[in-house]
Order: C-alpha cells, then structure tokens, then sequence
C-alpha cells in the first residue's frame, strides 16, 4: 500500500511540474474576407491581392456550391 502511495505521488509530482514548465500559448484569430466580389476568381491574382493587402492566403471558393462561378476569399491575421 505504501509503495502505491509513493509511486502515485511521484506521478502526481511529475504531471504538475509539467503543467508549471509548458508555456502558454495564444492562438492567433483568423479572419475570411471576400475579395473583389462579382468578378471570377483567377487564382494567381487573388493571392496577389490578398497578401498585398491583408498580408493572408487567398483562395478561390466555389460559391454557391455546385456551380461554376469562384470568389476569392482571403484567410489573414485578425
């Protein structure tokens, strides 16, 4: 019974000097804003933009869904 006591203690130690040494983190929030709507979406161009003006990644989105036409969406740093 002793032997258990002092194996969980031990393990209880470990797990809150862990808990203590790890830093936290902050996650940073991303946004989505829709670039140059009513135009089609050229891959090329709406990465240009979107890194030119907010410093993010552009994509084209299908949208609506299932057909044909892409606006370019922006993913950037709140």
């Amino acid at each position: 019974m002793a032997k258990q006591f002092v194996f969980y203690f031990m393990v209880l130690m470990v797990l809150f000097s862990v808990l203590l040494v790890v830093p936290k983190t902050e996650a940073q929030k991303r946004c989505v804003k829709q670039l140059m709507p009513g135009t089609q979406c050229l891959l090329a161009k709406c990465r240009e933009v979107c890194l030119g003006t907010l410093k993010g990644f552009g994509s084209c989105i299908e949208k609506p869904p299932g057909s044909d036409k892409y606006t370019c969406n922006c993913v950037y740093n709140c």
